[in-house]
């Protein structure tokens, strides 16, 4: 989840620092919701001791994955050769790595790590979307304001249906581009006095956000609380923006923050894998006198610190590597193979116009 794009040195460290806060959230989001079963909560559980802590808990967890999203909308994304190879030898690598764990571990082959994009829901929506970023950027360029807003309310519109109608649902992809087209059209269209009045909107849907889950629980309709904490709902997408563009005031650089931030992407890659989980679950343990939301947070923490250096060690491994090579080496092959149909195309062009010609001639001037 390398999503701020910049030179080293160059980089906002705030955001950094922020995306460090919300990846050991996302950690703890997942563990938590696992541990707990906080995904799906039932009537019959309201009088569940601690519950109503679990969720509030929960639901500010789950704030941490649109985060990337907006901060890659915010800043936009530009297509990069070399960073999506990175991106797509990251996901072999720890899927790799998944399979060799499980093997050695549990006896076993998981054969579909070899897919490794779809390993990760977001990783996947987030691929398609580097790829497609130009185009997705162009249309923006070539929008108004009014019809990219226009744009933005219908995507929500089609993704809230979707919770409501299941005939036809979205899925992450369209999670995320909507989170990147909201991000980007308050990048572009917002003045500064704008983005401190969304700050002020951020923190007033923060508090509606903790006074819907107590009207769950107060009314006993727990069934409400998947749609408040719905990546889907635009409720949370700016309660993101606000902090985003809040922390984003509070400049500073910092070379410790900035190289520690550049693993987001292998804490989540490593954390959310099959051998991420069933390693790092161990971790998650009761202390007698400890709450438990300490002990999470602080295993969550240490998680982060022992997946930057698994990626630190593949980064030293593979230093060696030159992957523009590879792709310079292929696109040799692609533009020797383009120049030979080319030939190919002109030859077929050629004696096809010759023959039209000869044909043309034969039906002008012969008499059948």
């Amino acid at each position: 989840m390398n999503t701020v794009e910049v030179n080293l040195g160059k980089r906002n460290s705030s955001i950094e620092l922020l995306r460090i806060v919300a990846m050991v959230t996302i950690v703890y989001f997942h563990f938590h919701a696992r541990d707990f079963s906080l995904y799906v909560l039932g009537n019959e559980r309201i009088q569940e001791k601690g519950l109503f802590l679990h969720t509030v808990l929960h639901h500010l967890g789950m704030l941490g994955v649109p985060c990337f999203m907006f901060v890659s909308g915010y800043y936009g994304i530009k297509f990069r050769e070399n960073r999506f190879v990175d991106i797509t030898f990251q996901c072999l690598f720890y899927a790799l790595l998944t399979f060799a764990g499980c093997y050695a571990f549990c006896g076993y082959r998981n054969i579909q790590q070899l897919f490794f994009f779809n390993n990760w829901w977001f990783v996947l929506a987030y691929v398609v979307i580097y790829m497609l970023s130009s185009g997705l950027n162009y249309i923006i360029e070539i929008l108004s304001a009014k019809k990219m807003l226009i744009m933005i309310i219908l995507f929500y519109f089609m993704m809230m249906g979707s919770m409501f109608n299941k005939a036809a649902t979205t899925n992450g992809l369209m999670t995320l581009l909507a989170i990147y087209f909201m991000a980007r059209w308050i990048k572009i269209y917002f003045n500064e006095r704008q983005k401190t009045y969304l700050i002020f909107i951020a923190i007033g849907l923060l508090i509606m956000k903790f006074l819907g889950i107590v009207v769950a629980f107060k009314t006993t309709h727990l069934g409400l609380l998947p749609y408040l904490s719905s990546y889907d709902n635009p409720m949370n997408i700016v309660c993101v923006g606000g902090m985003i563009i809040a922390v984003e005031r509070f400049y500073f650089s910092s070379r410790i923050i900035n190289y520690f931030a550049n693993s987001t992407l292998a804490v989540y890659l490593l954390s959310e894998s099959q051998i991420g989980q069933m390693i790092f679950k161990k971790l998650f343990v009761p202390y007698e006198g400890v709450h438990y939301s300490i002990v999470y947070f602080a295993a969550s923490l240490i998680i982060y610190i022992i997946c930057v250096g698994v990626d630190k060690i593949r980064i030293l491994l593979t230093a060696n590597i030159d992957y523009n090579k590879i792709f310079n080496e292929k696109n040799v092959i692609l533009s020797e193979s383009s120049t030979f149909f080319y030939h190919i195309f002109n030859k077929m062009y050629a004696i096809i116009t010759k023959e039209r010609v000869i044909l043309c001639f034969i039906v002008k001037h012969v008499k059948i």
